[in-house]
């Protein structure tokens, strides 16, 4: 839900009063600031809009100034909620109200230009990524970095039909470790000095992010192996005919 009149679409379904229905916008409209106020006016509208009929404005603004539960903003005509009134009504609410926050997006580990055009699956990695460490999931940062070098080192053996010497006995293809292995060893591509290192730097953090349950990832290991994720990814998109 993103705006009031889905909100209350969505908690219309008992078939709440007049009043109950103004309570409940003015709770929607104080989930970040308390102090948010609105008009009966307004409240009646929002309502209508939801999809009732139209609304009496003086009884429900009657209705308002009987109930403790509101009190007006001061200075003005509008209604807010009473913080008893609001305790009570996020026991009820809180879970439904609940939406996805919805990300700006950036390039603060990896270049979006960079992964334009490559495979849709891999730009998503790359949003998810940068989301993850802007919010502070550097567990989830780290391990989504990890899945990224796993996909672009087995894109660059399928592009050239190798992919079969990065699988196991079992046809399942390799973990980062022995795909990290692989390709450094491999003449066909001769990974770059930079490129080889940012994998092995990453693949210690990827590692400890992914299996060990004592170790919990920071911004400062996620920052200082961003360059070399930075040079490997390019890298291997080149290899793997990506870009």
């Amino acid at each position: 839900m993103t705006t009031v009149v889905e909100f209350l679409q969505s908690i219309d379904q008992a078939k709440l009063t007049a009043g109950e229905r103004a309570r409940a916008i003015l709770w929607w409209l104080g989930r970040e600031d308390n102090t948010v106020g609105m008009g009966t006016a307004e409240i009646c509208s929002i309502i209508e809009r939801s999809g009732h009929p139209k609304q009496n404005v003086s009884r429900l603004d009657s209705q308002l100034s009987d109930d403790r539960r509101v009190s007006r903003v001061p200075g003005s005509k509008a209604w807010r909620l009473h913080p008893r009134g609001r305790t009570e009504l996020d026991l009820i609410y809180a879970d439904i109200a609940q939406t996805p926050r919805i990300l700006k997006a950036s390039d603060s580990i990896l270049s979006r230009a960079l992964f334009d055009g490559t495979r849709g699956y891999i730009e998503k990695v790359v949003r998810q990524i940068n989301a993850s460490y802007d919010t502070g999931l550097y567990d989830c940062c780290a391990v989504m970095c990890r899945r990224l070098l796993e996909t672009l080192i087995i894109e660059v053996y399928e592009h050239v039909g190798r992919p079969a010497d990065i699988k196991g006995k079992d046809g399942h293809f390799f973990m980062l470790a022995d795909l990290v292995r692989t390709i450094a060893k491999d003449a066909a591509f001769n990974i770059s000095r930079n490129a080889q290192r940012g994998l092995e730097e990453f693949k210690r953090l990827g590692d400890l992010a992914a299996h060990n349950r004592r170790f919990n990832a920071q911004k400062n290991d996620i920052d200082q192996i961003q360059p070399g994720l930075r040079v490997s990814a390019e890298e291997l998109l080149h290899l793997a005919g990506l870009i």
